[in-house]
């Protein structure tokens, strides 16, 4: 049997479990990898939402980062809540130096229940220092409209923003209405395509950015070059984790990714 390939996530905890770190766990061993973690922040988070934030210093992110990159194989990354501008600063200068490993930007900007997690002076930072790194940036509408300046088209946004970075977005549609989630794939060069799943009608939705960004990362660690392939697989998985537990009643629940 294959070793499980190992997928290095940078983000920060979510003491409920339902997002964050804790959910791109269960998410990387739910496609058989093995996930590596980088903590940037502890986050007090309850059916409230976001209570209290405690950042780790930048010293401390990056040397949990050149560790891990340096004793062990990590075969995909995947970044979630960074934080602060010294944060996404150290994490794209580390990252610099290994440019063959796949790497997915989940560009955390704020909760579900509306709190900031991401220092407003740090986007910047994160377009130019990290976007270019990543082979795939997977913002929601309210994300892309921050990333771009843009609010107007948010379709049109995410197209410029990936011929600005020179990399793939996935511009996710779960903030959407309608009967199908709409996840629209742009390329640099102008090809475009949409991934189609049903709307799940459920309350748990709680953590489901999270998922989606490390799915595909982990689906990377087994196929680096299948990019397409890893957003269906991710998507099919996460469309039909919601539906098993679209009936609980939990409240700011997310994808539990049960092992049964």
């Amino acid at each position: 049997m294959n070793a499980p390939p190992l997928v290095l996530t940078i983000s920060g905890s979510d003491s409920s479990g339902h997002a964050g770190m804790q959910t791109d766990n269960r998410a990387i061993h739910a496609v058989g990898g093995f996930p590596l973690n980088v903590l940037t922040a502890v986050t007090l988070q309850s059916p409230k939402g976001v209570e209290a934030v405690e950042m780790m210093s930048a010293d401390f992110v990056e040397a949990q980062l050149r560790s891990m990159l340096k004793n062990y194989r990590v075969r995909a990354i995947k970044s979630g809540m960074l934080s602060s501008v010294e944060i996404v600063h150290r994490v794209a200068e580390v990252l610099s130096e290994y440019p063959d490993i796949p790497y997915v930007l989940d560009p955390v900007l704020c909760s579900s229940s509306g709190a900031m997690l991401l220092e407003p002076s740090a986007v910047e930072a994160l377009r130019l220092k990290l976007m270019p790194r990543a082979c795939l940036t997977t913002p929601n509408l309210e994300e892309v409209a921050i990333l771009s300046g843009k609010s107007e088209n948010p379709y049109q946004a995410a197209a410029d923003l990936s011929v600005a970075c020179g990399q793939a977005i996935l511009l996710k549609g779960g903030h959407a209405t309608g009967p199908e989630c709409e996840d629209w794939l742009y390329h640099p060069g102008g090809r475009q395509y949409c991934f189609k799943e049903a709307r799940v009608q459920t309350r748990n939705t709680r953590g489901t950015g999270c998922a989606l960004s490390a799915l595909i990362a982990a689906h990377l660690a087994w196929e680096p070059d299948e990019l397409e392939d890893s957003i269906r697989s991710a998507k099919a998985l996460l469309s039909e984790e919601l539906q098993e537990h679209s009936k609980e009643c939990w409240k700011r629940a997310g994808p539990s990714f049960y092992i049964h």
